[in-house]
């Protein structure tokens, strides 16, 4: 029977590394190509936007594909650089070389045929430019990190946009569970999520926020295109700040900042 069980673990053994071989050597081709396509953008060859979409498809698959076949820090580098994306106004050729530092970070780690410590994997990622190079409100002593939760759309799109505008390294999550699993291992210095949600309603989130001791602490924005019934406002958590859609959303979201001493602080 022990033997049984030992043959059967060297199977599964086997079957794990053809995975991450199989892996590896789909990653280095989708590398491949995006080198091609910034390539391009760079000597300003091509349709550029036929380009960035190429590069888009590829980034998505390798968060994807990075999660299933263990290696949590290729899927951690390609959400950053989706984030990246996400935020930008246009692909400048700054932006161009920044896409290409993150593509070179997820090819080292193919390359090096295992993937890395979570610490090491964060420690890459904070020596990342998780935002456009735009000169920046925001005075702090280190760079300010905000978990957005917010469903894909427009919307979110612009909200990333003008959080970027600020300064902040803007992670984007589709559902509450990321961004509960993000907060807990990134800490971000801000949490901001929409009231109406799939899975957990802002307000729901903002109480599992709350219920740990890592980011109670932490100020919650909690982003809604109406008025908020008082009744339900008692209910909040004392760390949460209403915040409406609008043309009023970037002023009152620099009183938010004024309010937490982000704005203002000299480096």
């Amino acid at each position: 029977m022990t033997g049984g069980l030992n043959e059967s673990e060297a199977n599964l053994e086997m079957i794990l590394a053809d995975m991450a071989q199989e892996f590896i050597e789909s990653c280095e081709d989708r590398l491949d190509d995006v080198d091609v396509c910034l390539g391009r953008l760079q000597r300003q060859e091509g349709i550029a936007g036929n380009d960035i979409l190429e590069v888009k498809r590829h980034v998505h698959s390798l968060k994807g594909m990075g999660a299933t076949f263990q290696f949590p820090s290729v899927t951690l580098i390609a959400h950053a650089l989706e984030d990246y994306f996400e935020t930008l106004f246009e692909l400048s050729q700054d932006g161009i070389f920044d896409v290409q530092l993150f593509v070179d970070r997820i090819r080292e780690i193919a390359e090096n045929r295992i993937d890395l410590p979570r610490d090491e994997a964060l420690e890459m990622l904070q020596a990342l430019p998780l935002k456009a190079r735009r000169r920046s409100v925001i005075k702090n002593d280190k760079e300010l990190t905000l978990l957005l939760h917010m469903p894909q759309g427009i919307q979110r799109k612009i909200i990333g946009k003008e959080l970027s505008q600020f300064g902040f390294n803007v992670v984007i999550v589709d559902s509450a569970i990321d961004a509960i699993r993000n907060g807990l291992s990134l800490k971000p210095d801000i949490i901001m999520s929409t009231m109406v949600a799939d899975d957990l309603s802002g307000i729901e989130l903002a109480g599992v926020f709350h219920a740990v001791n890592a980011t109670r602490n932490c100020p919650f924005l909690l982003v809604t295109a109406g008025d908020v019934a008082p009744r339900v406002a008692t209910d909040f958590p004392e760390n949460v700040t209403i915040l409406r859609k609008g043309i009023n959303f970037a002023r009152d979201l620099m009183g938010v900042m004024k309010q937490h001493g982000y704005v203002g602080r000299q480096r």
